[in-house]
């Protein structure tokens, strides 16, 4: 090889590594996705579940790390561990819910007010169909719009 080929290749490769840095440190301090100002996929609850419960992988290609924003009828409030309010939301499917942890205050909700909530969708859980316990779909991040 010519040390101009040489020197050609050399600094090819150090200019891919230097782009490689730069890309992987933008990535690394980009942060989370801001879910309260991003725009949501729209869905009612029932059609969010009846999708996870007909077609599981097609649902999980449609709505799995997607913003989404639910509409629907608030079942129970309850707190978890880290005391974030988990609001369930009504599904077709008695037993079934639409589960999402809230961020922020949520006072403003209570049992039977028809809500939408929007958050980030994980997918769905697995539930124990021997005991007769159906999964729920889950949101996390999530906030009150209306």
């Amino acid at each position: 090889m010519t040390p101009k080929t040489k020197k050609t290749i050399f600094f090819s490769l150090v200019g891919i590594i230097a782009i490689g840095g730069a890309i992987g440190y933008y990535l690394y301090n980009k942060g989370p996705v801001d879910v309260k100002n991003t725009n949501g996929k729209k869905v009612i609850s029932t059609a969010l579940y009846q999708s996870f419960s007909k077609d599981s992988a097609q649902a999980k290609n449609d709505f799995s790390n997607k913003i989404l924003e639910v509409t629907g009828i608030v079942e129970r409030i309850s707190q978890n561990q880290q005391n974030q309010a988990i609001v369930l939301l009504k599904t077709s499917d008695a037993g079934a819910y639409i589960n999402c942890t809230m961020e922020g205050l949520s006072t403003d909700i209570k049992e039977l007010d028809a809500v939408i909530i929007k958050g980030i969708c994980t997918g769905m859980g697995m539930g124990e169909p021997d005991l007769g316990i159906l999964g729920d779909v889950y949101l996390i991040r999530c906030y009150l719009v209306k």
